[in-house]
């Protein structure tokens, strides 16, 4: 739900496992995990959590780590230290110097009934995409289950399906479906989800013809959502709109027009996404909304889910494969299924 000028489409064939720097294993690189709460006594966690991660993740997964103190020592040759926060936009930047594919930084705070809640970021230099994620575990009990758990979250991600789920989907949920397919292959796929036991809200008139070509539908791959995103990173210090005496009346309208767009689409996005969303629960009263995008040749989709009553990304898949009705039948087997994190 991006403006089309704004994302290009994501080959769905690119395996994230393979590096941007040809040939070379994967670097992830551990930033840290900003104590967000009152309590100064858990400033320690900021680099112990970033470590477990990176320690937890180097077992399982085929890939180099750099934690908070290498990278450290890295930057001090450009004169620099690892800063605790970065805005997006600099990542980019940041990446290049310490030659990393992926940047996981984040925030943690406490909640009661010792309780924490980890805000995860993992940033891909090659796509220069973000991946955000929430997890709520107990500190004293479920710390290495907590960490664990979020390592699965981010394998999953980097895997050749780039999923992640955070709840199933139950039957007779109201869903409405946003997809590229017409005439009789969106009919079944209709009818495929209605004989599952779903609802489906008609939100898309192009039962006979759909003029959203594989590649515009494509851009609409990247969700920003309340807690849980994946979205392309845009640098507002790139944009200019030049103006003054030497411009004209005709002149600085267009330049306000194009302003006011980039306003609405980039800078307040998330607003204006959802207040579409209010409008979509308001008119259909649905629980869901099915982003479902298929290859020209219909032999791979991927996916997005939003949850439109809290207003965020609950699930996210790419690379399924198969004709329409099994990549079907995958879909709604996937969203009644007990989520396991390898």
């Amino acid at each position: 739900m991006k403006s089309l000028t704004k994302f290009a489409a994501i080959p769905l064939l690119l395996t994230l496992l393979v590096s941007a720097r040809a040939g070379a294993v994967p670097t992830m690189a551990f930033g840290y995990l900003v104590n967000k709460s009152k309590d100064a006594n858990y400033d320690y966690l900021e680099t112990i959590f970033p470590n477990s991660f990176a320690n937890s993740i180097r077992n399982v997964f085929q890939v180099k780590v750099l934690k908070p103190g290498q990278i450290g020592k890295i930057l001090e040759k450009y004169n620099l230290t690892l800063e605790k926060e970065y805005q997006p936009h600099e990542l980019m930047e940041l990446t290049d110097k310490i030659s990393a594919d992926y940047y996981v930084y984040g925030t943690f705070v406490l909640l009661p009934g010792d309780r924490i809640k980890i805000s995860l970021n993992m940033y891909n230099n090659g796509l220069n995409r973000v991946f955000s994620f929430i997890n709520v575990g107990r500190m004293e009990t479920e710390i290495f289950k907590l960490v664990d758990r979020i390592t699965g979250i981010m394998i999953n991600f980097l895997g050749r399906e780039q999923f992640f789920m955070s709840r199933i989907i139950p039957r007779g949920s109201k869903i409405g479906i946003f997809t590229n397919l017409d005439g009789a292959e969106l009919n079944y796929l209709y009818y495929a989800f209605m004989a599952a036991g779903y609802q489906v809200a008609s939100i898309q008139g192009n039962s006979l013809n759909n003029n959203l070509t594989s590649d515009m539908i494509d851009n609409f791959t990247c969700i920003s959502a309340a807690d849980n995103s994946y979205q392309i990173v845009s640098n507002p210090r790139a944009v200019r709109f030049l103006h003054g005496t030497w411009t004209g009346k005709r002149y600085y309208e267009e330049i306000s027009y194009i302003r006011e767009a980039y306003r609405i689409f980039d800078l307040d996005y998330r607003e204006t996404k959802f207040n579409v969303l209010e409008k979509l629960l308001n008119y259909h009263d649905i629980d869901k909304i099915m982003i479902i995008g298929f290859n020209d040749v219909r032999s791979s989709a991927w996916v997005r889910c939003l949850d439109l009553r809290s207003r965020d990304l609950i699930w996210m898949q790419a690379r399924i494969t198969g004709g329409v009705p099994s990549i079907c039948a995958t879909l709604i087997n996937r969203m009644t299924t007990e989520i396991t994190l390898k």
